[in-house]
């Protein structure tokens, strides 16, 4: 396996700093759905009556800590606009430095030369590019930094002579490429590399079945750590493995079955971004460029090109089985374009097209930037503060509220708690299409005050339940409407 030791460029360090001060007109804008809700889990992550505390997402268990530490950089300050936690960002600048810094030093160590100035470059470019979905923190992005270590590591490993330090290096990716996982169940891209680039390693590697075994070890002594640490605060390994892998099963079957018009769109949506924020030039550019190595060099010679192709088309496939399509999907791309091109080796006419390439994506990203700095919130964000905003201004402390069906923003930016565990809209259709825990809450001793339902009735895609709606029209009054957004209030008892 051919490596270098060029040092790393200072475009690495010129590239992450420009992707750091992309993201700090954005530190106080308001946190997307998703932040929110990961925020919320993380907050109140104690033993509770669910999967994290009183509440349950189908995220591993390093996700919700990496936001608990989050929550520690400062306070979240509820306004008009919608919550804002300049943390929540600050903690995915970080993670965008890191991969963007990884990334130079990664093609450093692989090829130098031109690829130690171009690749962190690209990193930067569409890791900073609105069109992947900056600037939300999200599981790809705070995935990747542990990816790109993860695939450094291996490569040093696979390329150090016999020894502690190759068995050392071997632990170091495992745990890496564990930790990746645990953030984002999906993102098992160093296990998909390293399952192609073993056995074509053998008889080339010294000690590969004792690194073998330490990529694993260390792998498992990390996931070991962060059950365990789980467990501490009631979230048991049997009630993960049903959250994380069960459940994303019977998600996909209940998407396939039944999907609305707007998964459709967002699907396009994704699409088009894929495309116009150079990601998919650049993917298929740096991809052929590999593959033309491993087909002129055959697989025994260039075993890490292989690989690296498998691991981008695992990512590939991960955007489009996703279901759910949202942009920050593309996110999970970045990792395998960053070590296509590292392997690219261009030359002529070929160097000139993977520049072409870098050109195309950095114009793409200034582009989108611009226009997500001068545009005006989200309507959608700015409906949901509009719902907060007028339960901060009707509720009463210890009231609670159910959103039906899912925007946890609302919640969050509400101040207030929700008795219902559900706070995503996916899990209600695979966990309680019927509505019958539901029901319970809303007839219960904890039953909230307000219930903000998205639309005329709790009927949605997959989820129908006539009792549900009878008993919230017999016991609630619409009071407010935000667009399709209605907030019922309950009545008083008697009433």
């Amino acid at each position: 396996m051919e490596q270098h030791r060029a040092a790393v460029s200072r475009a690495t360090y010129v590239a992450a700093a420009i992707a750091f001060v992309a993201w700090l007109p954005f530190l106080r804008r308001p946190l997307e759905s998703d932040e929110s809700g990961f925020l919320m889990l993380a907050r109140q992550w104690e033993p509770g009556g669910s999967l994290y505390g009183d509440h349950w997402v189908d995220r591993p268990p390093l996700l919700i800590w990496i936001f608990r530490l989050a929550a520690q950089l400062g306070p979240v300050e509820l306004t008009a606009d919608g919550a804002l936690a300049p943390g929540v960002r600050l903690v995915g600048a970080t993670a965008t430095v890191a991969t963007v810094v990884l990334a130079g030093v990664l093609a450093a160590r692989l090829s130098g030369g031109w690829s130690r100035r171009v690749v962190p470059l690209l990193a930067a470019a569409l890791l900073a590019s609105p069109l992947l979905g900056m600037p939300a923190t999200n599981g790809e992005l705070l995935a990747a930094p542990f990816i790109l270590l993860g695939v450094l590591c291996l490569v040093a490993a696979f390329g150090a002579p016999a020894g502690g330090r190759g068995l050392a290096l071997a632990a170091g990716a495992g745990a890496a490429g564990m930790a990746a996982a645990l953030v984002k169940q999906n993102m098992v891209d160093l296990f998909v590399l390293a399952a192609v680039l073993m056995p074509l390693s053998a008889g080339r590697v010294p000690q590969l079945g004792r690194r073998v075994l330490a990529l694993g070890g260390g792998a498992v002594a990390l996931l070991s750590v962060v059950l365990g640490s789980a467990a501490a605060r009631g979230t048991s390994a049997r009630d993960l493995w049903d959250a994380v892998v069960v459940f994303r099963l019977q998600a996909a079957a209940t998407i396939g079955a039944e999907s609305s018009p707007a998964t459709e769109h967002r699907m396009t949506l994704v699409a088009l971004a894929f495309v116009a924020s150079g990601a998919a030039v650049t993917l298929l550019t740096t991809a052929f460029l590999a593959a033309r190595r491993t087909v002129r060099e055959g697989p025994r010679s260039a075993p890490l090109a292989l690989a690296a192709l498998a691991m981008a088309a695992w990512e590939l496939l991960g955007v489009a089985a996703g279901g759910s399509y949202w942009l920050h999907y593309l996110t999970g791309l970045v990792p395998g374009v960053v070590l296509l091109s590292c392997l690219a080796h261009p030359r002529g006419r070929r160097l000139l097209l993977v520049d072409a390439c870098l050109v195309i994506t950095a114009t793409a990203c200034l582009a989108a930037w611009v226009h997500a700095l001068v545009a005006p919130i989200d309507a959608t964000l700015a409906r949901d503060a509009e719902a907060a905003t007028y339960l901060r201004t009707h509720a009463d402390p210890g009231d609670g509220v159910v959103v039906a069906f899912g925007r946890p923003d609302i919640v969050a930016a509400s101040g207030l708690s929700s008795p219902y565990e559900h706070l995503w809209s996916l899990p209600v259709r695979v966990r309680d299409p019927g509505l019958a825990e539901l029901r319970a809450v809303l007839s219960s001793p904890e039953a909230p005050r307000w219930v903000v339902v998205s639309g005329t009735s709790l009927t949605s895609w997959g989820i129908s339940s006539p009792a549900a709606q009878e008993y919230l029209e017999q016991n609630y009054r619409q009071r407010a409407r935000f667009d399709e957004l209605r907030v019922w209030e309950r009545l008083p008892a008697g009433g």
